[in-house]
């Protein structure tokens, strides 16, 4: 495995979390810059139109006709009750109106207090039914443009950091290439967990607020806490010490085979060979589970660097829980020997007479 490795793999996923965050910050921006605007001056318009006049109707003002109710309709589907209406309206002189549906808004006021036969009153706009009144109470029916600009406003809240997210994983990515991943579970749940959070706040405040500018500012008072957890939280695991593990090297007596293998850009490196033999001085690959036959030695230029979990940017299958790295270089080469944890040390002790190599007293392998 060479320095470009990394570079690869980090690429594709730099790439692709780069094309969905644009998508999804695209998506936000069109629902900002066009629906959400549009649901507002619909919902100013509504608020602002008066009674159309005796003499003529149109569809900028409001015109009441009478009707009688037909049928009033609870209906379940997928744990969801809808309300409907069912109408008739009374001739105007001129000619019968069509029977209506309505969807009404809720179950109260007026669904709950009319029944089949009552008279009640619909008030149309733009061609549609926005309310219905009987005696004195007034419901609105989902046709109701007010509040119209919540669900797309809420649905870019949720892009815009979703994609904010994906465009950070993107550029934290194509920063990382040529350099390995470190597979600690924080890199990937905090901004995870910070964007769910962020996103289920911003969802949520354009319901509760009564206009845009209250809904940005308690979207921003909820993510400054998120926000300043994520930062406390990264920089409490970076602070760790690092994920290098202390073995010391062990001389075996006699030659032992255990299972391990070595991985890398390297001749010595071969599919298939998936058992080690250490002795002093001896450190060999072989696909014989009693090291016997076709050993097939690393070479004296081999220096090991340090111990260390698995990295998801290793080569190879992915080892068995538990097992160890100990990286190593040939060179300007990368090579990594994988084995089972209590094996590292005799890795380590194989490779003592390498250069640049010397073993201190209770401790790992260190730089000479």
């Amino acid at each position: 495995m060479n320095a470009s490795a990394p570079q690869r793999r980090n690429g594709p996923a730099a790439l692709v979390a780069a094309v969905l965050g644009a998508v999804l910050v695209l998506g936000a921006c069109w629902l900002l810059l066009v629906v959400v605007p549009g649901a507002l001056d619909e919902e100013k318009a509504f608020v602002v139109a008066t009674g159309c006049p005796l003499a003529r109707v149109s569809a900028e003002c409001r015109h009441t006709v009478a009707a009688t109710v037909t049928s009033v309709v609870a209906d379940q589907k997928h744990r969801s009750t809808y309300y409907w209406l069912g109408f008739d309206p009374v001739p105007n002189g001129r000619k019968a109106l069509s029977p209506l549906r309505v969807k009404m808004d809720g179950r109260t006021p007026v669904f709950a207090a009319v029944e089949p036969g009552a008279i009640a009153q619909l008030t149309y706009w733009h061609g549609e039914i926005r309310y219905v009144e009987y005696r004195d109470l007034r419901q609105y029916t989902s046709a109701d443009p007010r509040g119209g600009y919540r669900l797309p406003f809420a649905a870019a809240l949720v892009l815009i950091f979703l994609g904010g997210a994906a465009l950070r994983g993107a550029h934290w990515w194509a920063g990382r290439a040529g350099e390995p991943d470190v597979p600690e579970p924080w890199r990937l749940a905090v901004p995870l967990v910070s964007a769910l959070l962020l996103a289920c706040c911003g969802f949520g405040t354009p319901w509760v607020a009564g206009g845009v500018p209250t809904a940005l500012l308690l979207t921003a008072a909820g993510a400054v806490p998120v926000l300043a957890w994520a930062a406390w939280l990264t920089r409490r695991h970076r602070r760790r010490t690092t994920d290098t593990i202390r073995v010391a090297p062990l001389m075996p007596a006699t030659p032992g085979c255990f299972p391990g293998r070595v991985l890398g850009e390297v001749p010595y490196a071969h599919e298939g060979f998936g058992y080690l033999v250490a002795a002093p001085g001896l450190l060999a690959a072989t696909p014989d589970p009693t090291g016997r036959f076709a050993r097939h030695p690393v070479p004296r230029t081999l220096t090991p660097i340090r111990v260390r979990p698995p990295y998801w940017t290793d080569p190879g299958p992915r080892p068995a829980p538990g097992s160890q790295v100990v990286e190593c270089r040939d060179g300007a080469t990368p090579v990594y020997v994988v084995t089972e944890k209590r094996y590292t040390a005799w890795v380590l002790g194989a490779l003592v007479r390498c250069p640049g190599m010397e073993v201190r007293p209770g401790g790992g392998v260190l730089r000479g």
